[in-house]
C-alpha cells in the first residue's frame, strides 16, 4: 500500500499540525486502506470545524470471531494545541493500523480513532474550545458541541475501552513554579474512578490492567506510574484524579467502558528543543504508550471481554455511592515523590501526605424511576443531550413517589443535606417527565440528578437556583413501576 506522511512528518516537526491538515490526512488514509476504514463525522466543533472519527475494522468470516473482538476507541488532543502530541501519535497509529506493520491488529480488534477531539483548540493554540470552555469538565452539563460529539460517541461504537491521552506541563508557572519546582514523570496512568463505576471492573483494572501497563511501558524505556492529579505545591497532599463525571473517563466508565488515562510531560516552552516544542520527543513517548497498551491489550482481551460484559449490571444490593472523596492511606500515610529544582534541575525527594484512598459517601438505593415534576423543558433537553430515554406522561396515573426536602449544608463538598424525606402514593400527572432506570443509565441518572451528588447538574448555579429548600424537591424517585 501507498505509504503517506503524516503532516507533522511533512512539515519536519517544525510546528504541530493544523486541523485542516488532520481531516485531509484522515481522508486520504481512509480512501488509500479501502474496505479497512471508514471515516465519520462525529460532530462539529464550536466554530464549526468537523470532528473527525476513522474506524478501523477487517471483515471475519467467523461470527463468533467477530463478537469477541475488541473495540477501542482512542481519543487525542481535547485540549487542542495545548496538548498537541496526543493527536499527532494517533494519526501515526491509525497508518500503523491500516496500511502499515500493525495491521494483523484488525484480526482481533476493531479501533475507533478521534485523534482532534478539539480542532478549535487547536487554532487557537489553547486548552480549550472557540467558546472558551475546558470540554474536559463538560460531562455533566454537555454545554458544549466537542463534548456532546464525545459523549455521543461511546453511545453509538460502545467501545469495551476508551483512552483519553493528555499530556502536563512541568513548569507550573504559577504555582508548583514559584516554589522553585518542575514535576518529574515521563508516563502516567490512571483509570475511571468514581465508586458509583461497576466495582467488577475497577477492581479489574485496578489490579490487573494498570500494573501489567506500566510493566509494558517500563519495559520500553519510560518510567511509568499511577497519575498524581496535579501538583501545585509542596504543601499539599497527593491524590489520583478527579472523582466525578464532568471528566470524559469517568464518564466513559459509568457507561460501562473500561476507561484510561495516559499523561505524558511537556517541557518548558523556553528551552531549547530539536524540533518545535520538543513535539518529536513528545510524540514518541505517546506512542510508546500506545504501543504498551496494545500489548497490555491483546494478552488480557478475555479477562476485558468478561469485566466490561459485566459494567452494566447492578450492584448486588441495588445501591451506589453518589460521591467519592481522597482520604488518607492508612497503610502508607506519607510518601516520598521526586521533583526537579527548577533552577539546576536536580532530583530532590519530597515527603508529601498520602491521600490516595477513596472513601465512598452517600449511598442511595436505586429507584425504579425518576419522576421531574416541574421544570419539564429545561430537563426534557437535558436528558436528549445526554440521550437517556424518557416519556411524557399523557395519562395520570398513581405511584408511590419518595420526595427528599433539602437545606443549605455547611460544607462546600455538599451544597444541600437531606432535611427529610417523604414516601406517599400520589398521582403523576401529564406533563410530567418519567425516567426508567435501564442498564446503561442506572449508574448515571442518580449522579446526575441528586443534589448532593459532586456529578449532579445541581452543583451549577443556572440548576442550583430551580430548588426550593424546606420544600419536597420536584424531582421524585419511584421505587416501583406501577404505571
Amino acid at each position: 500500500m501507498k505509504w503517506i506522511k503524516t503532516p507533522l512528518e511533512q512539515n519536519g516537526f517544525q510546528r504541530y499540525s493544523s486541523s485542516d491538515e488532520i481531516a485531509g490526512f484522515l481522508h486520504t488514509l481512509a480512501a488509500t486502506a479501502g474496505r479497512f476504514a471508514r471515516l465519520d463525522r462525529i460532530g462539529y466543533s464550536a466554530h464549526g470545524r468537523e470532528i473527525l472519527a476513522v474506524c478501523c475494522s477487517a471483515h471475519s468470516e467467523n461470527p463468533g470471531m467477530a463478537l469477541q473482538k475488541l473495540r477501542v476507541m482512542l481519543v487525542g488532543s481535547q485540549h487542542g494545541a495545548s496538548e498537541a502530541a496526543g493527536c499527532e501519535a494517533l494519526l501515526h497509529l491509525a497508518r500503523a493500523i491500516l496500511t502499515g506493520e500493525l495491521q494483523h491488529l484488525l484480526e482481533k480488534f476493531e479501533f475507533i480513532i478521534i485523534p482532534n477531539a478539539n480542532p478549535d483548540g487547536r487554532e487557537r493554540d489553547s486548552s480549550k474550545n472557540g467558546n472558551d470552555v475546558n470540554i474536559n469538565r463538560d460531562f455533566v452539563l454537555l454545554s458544549q458541541p466537542e463534548s456532546c460529539a464525545l459523549d455521543t460517541a461511546v453511545l453509538r461504537y460502545q467501545p469495551a475501552v476508551v483512552l483519553d491521552m493528555h499530556e502536563s506541563a512541568v513548569l507550573k508557572r504559577k504555582t508548583l513554579g514559584v516554589e522553585g519546582y518542575l514535576t518529574d514523570f515521563e508516563a502516567q496512568f490512571d483509570i475511571a474512578s468514581h465508586p458509583a463505576i461497576s466495582e467488577n471492573l475497577q477492581n479489574y483494572a485496578e489490579s490487573q490492567l494498570l500494573p501489567a501497563l506500566i510493566a509494558a511501558v517500563e519495559t520500553r524505556g519510560l518510567r511509568a506510574q499511577r497519575y498524581i492529579r496535579e501538583i501545585t505545591s509542596t504543601k499539599q497532599p497527593v491524590t489520583h484524579g478527579d472523582l466525578t463525571m464532568r471528566i470524559f473517563r469517568n464518564k466513559a466508565g459509568l457507561r460501562g467502558a473500561l476507561a484510561i488515562l495516559l499523561e505524558t510531560p511537556m517541557e518548558p516552552k523556553a528551552d531549547h528543543h530539536p524540533t518545535f516544542r520538543n513535539i518529536a520527543v513528545r510524540m514518541e513517548k505517546q506512542w510508546c504508550c500506545l504501543q504498551a497498551l496494545l500489548q497490555v491489550l491483546q494478552s488480557q482481551q478475555p479477562a476485558i471481554l468478561s469485566a466490561v460484559a459485566r459494567a452494566t449490571q447492578l450492584p448486588p444490593q441495588g445501591n451506589i455511592a453518589l460521591n467519592g472523596f481522597y482520604v488518607p492511606r492508612n497503610e502508607s500515610p506519607v510518601t516520598r515523590i521526586n521533583l526537579r529544582r527548577r533552577d539546576t534541575r536536580e532530583i530532590e525527594s519530597i515527603e508529601f501526605a498520602d491521600h490516595r484512598a477513596i472513601a465512598a459517601h452517600d449511598f442511595l438505593q436505586l429507584p425504579k424511576a425518576y419522576i421531574v415534576q416541574a421544570h419539564t423543558d429545561v430537563f426534557a433537553e437535558l436528558f436528549e443531550r445526554h440521550r437517556i430515554p424518557f416519556d411524557t406522561v399523557t395519562e395520570p396515573f398513581e405511584a408511590v413517589l419518595e420526595s427528599d426536602v433539602f437545606a443549605y449544608g455547611d460544607s462546600s463538598e455538599r451544597i444541600l443535606r437531606v432535611l427529610d424525606t417523604s414516601r406517599d402514593r400520589a398521582v403523576v400527572m401529564p406533563g410530567h417527565l418519567y425516567v426508567p432506570l435501564l442498564p446503561d443509565t442506572a449508574r448515571l441518572l442518580p449522579l446526575l440528578l441528586d443534589p448532593r451528588s459532586s456529578s449532579s447538574v445541581f452543583q451549577y448555579p443556572q440548576f442550583t437556583q430551580l430548588i426550593t429548600v424546606h420544600q419536597p424537591f420536584f424531582i421524585a424517585r419511584t421505587p416501583d413501576q406501577d404505571r
